[in-house]
């Protein structure tokens, strides 16, 4: 291996290290002296994590500030271009299964007001809703132990793409301490939840020109640089070897990472 490769592998060894790892397990109700605990937990865990991640990242500078400024630079260029690939990758798949999950809430919903309005009892109606859509399981044992449905589900409305549950858990608590028809408040709110959906999906396919348009000139760099090697020039040679040529490179991938962030911002956060 180069030792300009070496360079860019730790540099991006160091960006991974200090992602956080997403965990799996479902938020469970506790009282106040476990919630420090665990607020201390996390925070000793991301003490933990911060010692290999300054040690890589040192080694990496190290590494790169003994080859030179030039392959320095170099090296941050490819760590970035990297590091934003996998980000916007994985920014994608998220984003896919947050649709995944609302599409999954929605449909259980409508599921719910129909049983109701066919006259079946809450609960039952709840674990049949639950064998639709997982999210909905805790509040179902919940239903069928007696506990508190509208805490649980405002639990499990903090996982990723599951929001659709806040409005049901509102809708549940309006009913018992109301009285008013669960059927017919569901039947609303789920008509609701698919209007909101509608419009989400809509500003999606309105942006997705705008993004790809983004994603066109993030990449046409790489072919000019194709480009030059066609007419008969070096222009990774200038990029990486001379002072002009490293300062086109670190300003050029800036802005296009820039313009690129920008873009997935402004679709998602309009």
């Amino acid at each position: 291996m180069s030792p300009a490769l070496l360079s860019a592998a730790l540099t991006l060894l160091a960006v991974l290290t200090v992602i956080p790892r997403r965990g799996r397990a479902l938020h469970r109700l506790t009282t106040p002296p476990r919630a420090t605990a665990g607020a201390t937990h996390l925070a000793g865990s991301a003490r933990r994590r911060l010692i290999p991640l300054t040690v890589v990242a040192l080694v990496a500078l190290g590494v790169g500030l003994s080859l030179g400024a030039s392959t320095l630079a170099t090296a941050l260029v490819v760590v970035a271009v990297v590091t934003t690939a996998i980000t916007q990758r994985t920014k994608a798949r998220n984003h896919t299964r947050r649709t995944q999950k609302r599409t999954q809430i929605i449909e259980a919903c409508d599921l719910l007001a129909a049983d109701l309005t066919a006259g079946r009892p809450p609960q039952e109606a709840l674990e049949g809703a639950a064998e639709v859509c997982p999210d909905l399981r805790p509040a179902a044992a919940a239903a069928r132990l007696g506990g508190d449905v509208p805490a649980v589900l405002h639990l499990a409305a903090e996982s990723p793409g599951a929001e659709p549950l806040r409005p049901l858990a509102a809708a549940w608590q309006v009913s018992d301490h109301s009285g008013a028809a669960l059927a017919t408040i569901i039947t609303r709110l789920t008509t609701s939840l698919r209007a909101n959906e509608a419009l989400t999906r809509q500003r999606s396919t309105n942006l997705a020109n705008a993004k790809s348009t983004a994603r066109l000139l993030a990449v046409l760099p790489f072919f000019a640089t194709l480009l030059g090697y066609a007419l008969g020039a070096n222009p990774l040679a200038f990029l990486t070897t001379t002072l002009p040529g490293t300062a086109c490179l670190i300003t050029g991938t800036a802005l296009s990472l820039t313009g690129l962030a920008w873009t997935n911002h402004l679709s998602t956060n309009p």
